[in-house]
């Protein structure tokens, strides 16, 4: 039995076949970030699990790179260092290399998502 959970990060949708209860941890196969299970009925709700900022980025940064096969390049530092500076400013980790602080734009966007750094080697 396939259960849809909704990942409140990347807003998207992803299948869990093993049983769901609450309190169980998930990770979300499309950005990396840690959840927990809130509710099961009347349907499956999930939060970003709670940790600090420093722990909650890294911790998506490193993931999210071990499920794509990514590697990341010396300025690994300075991209989460921007991160953390836009969590300050503006409530999220925001894309670094984005100018615009939107839904789509939340560390790693939409075009990451979908396969950007794959197409072009890199991040913008």
């Amino acid at each position: 039995m396939n259960n849809k959970v909704y990942c409140p990060v990347c807003r998207v949708s992803f299948a869990v076949r093993e049983p769901l209860e609450k309190g169980k941890e998930l990770i979300c196969p499309v950005c990396g970030a840690r959840l927990e299970i809130e509710a099961i009925e009347p349907e499956i709700k999930s939060r970003k699990k709670p940790q600090t900022p420093d722990e909650e980025i890294n911790d998506r940064v490193d993931t999210f790179a071990r499920l794509k096969g990514y590697v990341f390049g010396e300025n690994k530092d300075e991209v989460i260092d921007g991160m953390k500076q836009k969590k300050e400013r503006y409530g999220d980790f925001y894309c670094p290399c984005r100018f615009d602080n939107v839904p789509e734009n939340i560390c790693p966007c939409q075009e990451t998502r979908m396969g950007d750094v794959r197409k072009n080697g890199s991040c913008l």
